[in-house]
């Protein structure tokens, strides 16, 4: 499955899923928080998979909620 917001690997029995969002100090927006949630789900149901490391790219694991979208989501 192509992600837009992370990137996914598998080395040995462990599933490492990298929040791709430098830009934005890899905060999470809608479709972060899906894309994460469906990766840990199909990591869950891969029997090959024995842990799952989650990893940010660039210089910051995650800033938390990406609030510019805030706004419009509270509305």
């Amino acid at each position: 499955m192509g992600f837009e917001t992370i990137l996914v690997e598998q080395i040995g029995r462990v599933g490492i899923i990298t929040l791709n969002r430098p830009d934005f100090l890899n905060a999470f927006n809608e479709d972060l928080n899906r894309e994460l949630r469906l990766q840990i789900r199909d990591f869950n149901n891969d029997s090959t998979i024995g842990s799952i490391v989650i990893t940010g790219a660039g210089r910051a694991f995650s800033a938390g909620a990406d609030v510019s979208n805030f706004e419009a989501t509270v509305k």
